[in-house]
């Protein structure tokens, strides 16, 4: 218990943090709502005309791109990739290794603060007033909703998990500009944050599907706009966890590794 109360001090903080620098946050959610705005003008140009597209309404597609880009607000909220990074680079991360707590778990709690304040102050503000404004699909039960959020929490833990093994390659690379781009590609085409799978052409669709990516947008987004349904759901989520124990293992292996590297360079 008192380990869980020093972990929640790092959220505790990390949230006052945020409330501190309330500018990056506003920052942050007029570069979000851009993107809103061109992703929902390009897609209402695509639509023109049609009642549907591969039997997506518009206003379906409305709601995905509006959680799509409520989620992408939240995840950006936490420790960007090229910080984790520069601590590696600067050597910062060593002192954290001397601290009596996992850093990947100190990291991720850290994470919590910044996303909390960001959702109070942000999202529920800014998408409440959207969505009734605007009035897309959203889930038609609270089941639908719950299922909606566990997979929202799944996608993050799997994101978490890439990114900072990402983040934790610089202790073996000198320059880290390509790793960082081949992540945010990945996560852009991959994930249907800005495209839903379900429009990729056959090929892509399939090689999607075998990567983790799409389990940190497509799969919660298509959920709430009740793409996914029945069956179909549970082999999602099944593909979620199965996915967030791959990632979560690779990231303790990699931590492993670069906790040995220090040691050895170290001595």
């Amino acid at each position: 218990m008192g380990t869980f109360k020093m972990y929640l001090e790092f959220s505790r903080k990390s949230f006052q943090r945020a409330a501190a620098y309330r500018f990056d946050v506003w920052t942050r959610i007029v570069g979000n709502v851009l993107f809103l705005f061109m992703w929902g003008f390009i897609w209402y140009g695509l639509y023109h005309g049609k009642s549907s597209v591969e039997g997506v309404s518009f206003q379906a597609m409305l709601g995905y791109i509006l959680v799509s880009q409520a989620l992408q607000g939240i995840h950006g909220a936490g420790t960007p990739l090229w910080e984790i990074q520069e601590r590696v680079r600067t050597g910062d991360i060593a002192m954290e290794m001397l601290r009596p707590y996992d850093y990947t778990t100190r990291m991720l709690f850290s994470d919590f603060g910044g996303i909390a304040f960001y959702f109070i102050t942000a999202i529920v503000p800014l998408y409440t007033v959207l969505f009734l404004v605007l009035n897309p699909v959203v889930p038609t039960s609270l089941v639908q909703l719950g299922l909606f959020v566990v997979s929202v929490i799944l996608g993050y833990f799997i994101r978490y998990c890439i990114e900072l093994t990402f983040g934790l390659f610089t202790f073996w690379l000198v320059e880290t500009g390509g790793v960082e781009d081949i992540f945010y590609f990945s996560i852009s085409l991959f994930s249907g944050s800005v495209i839903p799978l379900w429009f990729f052409p056959g090929w892509l669709e399939q090689v999607a599907r075998y990567l983790p990516f799409q389990a940190i947008f497509f799969i919660p987004n298509s959920i709430f706009v009740g793409q996914l349904t029945g069956p179909a759901i549970w082999y999602a989520f099944m593909n979620q966890v199965i996915w967030l124990l791959v990632c979560y293992l690779i990231l303790r292996l990699v931590w492993n590794r670069a906790s040995m590297k220090i040691v050895i360079q170290g001595g």
